[in-house]
């Protein structure tokens, strides 16, 4: 991966942005504030998103110096893509991203005075999936360029829709948290909300990894199924009329 980042392709470069611009701009059009704060915060936010995966590039080799598909001994094909989806996949990308979130949140978009998350927070989850994904969708379009218009669809549809999701869903939890009057209670809230972000991935990657086309239809129907609890808590807590 690292190789492939040090030899940026042109077309490459605007589809992986193209992959996640749809997306990108219904959450920052939508998204409640002034222009200029919107733009600041979507800007930094995309830049740490950028960020995160670097870092996980970074720390990857060291926790996890080989990847090894193939089945060993006494460990099955199943459990070796459990394993990967869950753990090194889902819990590794979520942890960075999450974190990143947290502190950016709490420099912009965490009112000091009353103790609570800003709707902000929303737009800064966003686009940290969206600097995540725009890192990760180059690699893999990159990759095969034979195939470039298949993966950049896939990677617009599933990849970005995903990280978007899982990253704003988490965020919603940082905003509910507000409604917790003790401490204990809000950490238990976003680390409920972590806890999820990392099973949503583990459960993406656990179907789409095999590339069955039963596998990409129950992705899908859980991508609706996100899809229809987030627009339902964003409409109840970041459009809403304050």
């Amino acid at each position: 991966m690292l190789h492939l980042l040090s030899e940026l392709n042109t077309m490459s470069v605007i589809l992986a942005f193209g992959s996640i611009l749809p997306w990108a701009f219904f959450l920052y059009v939508l998204h409640p504030g002034t222009t200029s704060r919107k733009l600041l915060l979507a800007f930094l936010a995309l830049c740490l998103g950028i960020l995160s995966t670097k870092v996980i590039l970074s720390l990857h080799p060291i926790i996890w110096p080989e990847v090894d598909f193939k089945p060993k001994k006494n460990v099955t094909m199943l459990s070796q893509t459990v394993y990967i989806s869950f753990i090194q996949a889902g819990m590794m990308e979520e942890t960075f991203k999450e974190l990143f979130i947290i502190v950016m949140g709490l420099l912009f978009a965490f009112n000091r005075t009353l103790k609570t998350w800003t709707k902000d927070i929303v737009l800064i989850g966003g686009f940290v999936a969206f600097g995540f994904s725009l890192i990760e969708n180059y690699v893999y379009i990159s990759k095969d360029t034979t195939k470039i218009f298949d993966m950049f669809v896939g990677r617009t549809v599933f990849s970005s829709n995903i990280h978007l999701l899982i990253n704003v869903c988490f965020s919603l939890f940082l905003l509910k948290s507000n409604e917790q009057s003790k401490l204990s209670d809000k950490l238990i809230l976003i680390a409920y909300g972590y806890v999820l972000a990392i099973f949503q991935h583990g459960v993406v990657d656990f179907f789409l990894l095999p590339g069955s086309r039963f596998g990409s239809w129950l992705s899908t129907a859980m991508f609706v199924g996100i899809w229809v609890w987030v627009v339902r808590d964003m409409r109840k807590y970041v459009y809403q009329e304050t």
